[in-house]
């Protein structure tokens, strides 16, 4: 047993990340980083180019574009509970590669699989049971409700198989293999591309053609990544034996990716509540507000990117003990992120007057909009360290302070701010962004400080990592 343990780590170490543990950060970071980043900018052109087709059904008839955007908080939901399986799935399997846990190892992809489909199952059940339920709570009526109904039933299967493959994504993740997660969204994003026209036009198919493009552009990522598990790319083996799923290791992953998948779900319910707010001021400024909504995803990206990386990082380095490099490792994160978040910010501050009249003819929309960005874009920077400071909480499989934070800078500060501003101060729109910005700023001071001290206790020995009862060795020779 012994001579297997140490054949088994030698084969470990020769999969690991050069310069995990050791050796310049920045530089590991950027690398890892990038094609993170660089897949999520394909997602994006997915997202513009799929509406643009849809669009193009009947450029007269809103109903089409309208009626899948009614779908978009039920998708939302999918992808929340996906996210928080890779999150919890990654934190998992970076802290148990830093142990050399192969007890672990040899057990999550399983584990991870059977939480997959339990909630796959149980999203295609709900779904195509209450679909039209779904739709008439959604507000959908008329051709809205029809063209809902149809992209939502073909979207289903879609998201099932969303919910699974992010498993792998999440392993692949806490391994630090970025460029597979990169070339999947690469696929996923061109084969809809291409798919997407086909399907909707010369098939006839509207917008059940544009979800059916999208169902298929899931398969096949998920063909590519299965190959990988299959060539024994990864340190973790998918061996698809029942007698791997363990419930310590599923309440591992749950406990980290559920805190993940509320806090994303915290988000959407309170931007409802912004809407609202908004559109009772002006609905030209809810025009405004969402339009600057999609370039603010321009800078969240990159806050997205460098936090899955430092996920990687401080998780494999905490399962190593190597505290101090951890607090370099988040202070790297943090000066990275700063970096370019300034840059992008200053891009569309500068640019805001010629970007905005592209998207609008309406002055007082483009007005809007370019004061939004002038005034809030720079406190991205704020929720930056949030976000930051949410994923080293989630490295180290702490995920409810994560949570926490983001309770605070939406429920807690940002939503009661924005609503005291106009409806007391009489501010207007004004009192909204300023309800934004003061939520960013108790965010970025309660998260910054919290990992700070957290950070500092592990390097000072106060406070002994839990390993919530995932040993070594000693499980694995009592089997």
């Amino acid at each position: 047993m012994a001579d297997e343990i140490r054949t088994e780590d030698a084969q470990l170490h020769q999969k690991e990340i050069p310069g995990m543990f050791d050796g310049p950060i920045l530089k590991l970071l950027v690398r890892l980083a990038f094609p993170i980043f660089f897949g999520m900018v394909f997602q994006i052109l997915y997202n513009i180019v799929d509406t643009i087709w849809i669009s193009r059904i009947d450029l007269n008839d809103p109903s089409y574009v309208g009626g899948v955007g009614i779908v978009f908080p039920i998708i939302f939901l999918i992808i929340a509970f996906a996210s928080g399986i890779m999150v919890g799935t990654s934190s998992l399997v970076a802290r148990a590669i830093g142990e050399k846990n192969r007890y672990v190892l040899n057990r999550t992809a399983e584990s991870g699989l059977f939480i997959g489909i339990v909630l796959a199952a149980l999203f295609l059940a709900f779904g195509y049971i209450f679909d039209k339920k779904l739709l008439r709570l959604l507000g959908a009526e008329g051709d809205y409700f029809v063209h809902g109904v149809e992209y939502l039933r073909f979207m289903l299967p879609a998201g099932a198989l969303m919910i699974i493959s992010h498993v792998f994504a999440g392993i692949l993740m806490g391994e630090g293999l970025m460029k597979p997660i990169m070339f999947a969204m690469i696929i996923a994003t061109v084969t809809n591309i291409v798919l997407d026209p086909i399907f909707i036009f010369p098939l006839g198919m509207g917008v059940q053609g544009a979800a059916l493009a999208t169902a298929i552009a899931q398969i096949v990522p998920f063909i590519y990544v299965i190959y990988l598990f299959r060539k024994k790319k990864t340190i973790v083996p998918v061996e698809l034996k029942l007698k791997n799923v363990k419930g310590s290791i599923i309440r591992q992953i749950i406990s980290v990716g559920f805190p993940q998948s509320a806090g994303q779900i915290t988000m959407a319910v309170s931007f409802l509540f912004f809407n609202r707010l908004v559109i009772s001021i002006d609905p030209l400024a809810l025009t405004a507000f969402s339009i600057c909504g999609r370039f603010d995803y321009i800078l969240i990206v990159p806050i997205l990117a460098i936090g899955s990386t430092l996920l990687t990082l401080i998780g494999q380095n905490y399962g190593r003990k190597q505290y101090t490099r951890m607090l370099h490792i988040w202070k790297t994160g943090l000066f990275a992120m700063v970096v370019v978040m300034v840059f992008l910010a200053t891009v569309l501050v500068v640019f805001a007057p010629k970007i905005y009249p592209f998207f609008s003819k309406v002055d007082g929309v483009v007005n809007y909009a370019v004061r939004q960005t002038r005034i809030v874009e720079y406190s991205f920077i704020l929720a930056g360290m949030a976000l930051i400071a949410q994923s080293s909480f989630q490295a180290i499989g702490k995920a409810l302070p994560g949570l926490t934070i983001t309770v605070i800078r939406l429920i807690g500060v940002a939503l009661p701010m924005a609503y005291f501003f106009v409806r007391v101060l009489d501010l207007g729109i004004y009192g909204v962004w300023f309800g934004v910005i003061t939520g960013n700023v108790v965010a970025a001071f309660v998260g910054s400080i919290w990992i700070y001290h957290r950070f500092h206790s592990l390097i000072s020995g106060k406070r002994a990592p839990e390993s919530r009862g995932l040993r070594l060795q000693e499980e694995m020779v009592t089997e």
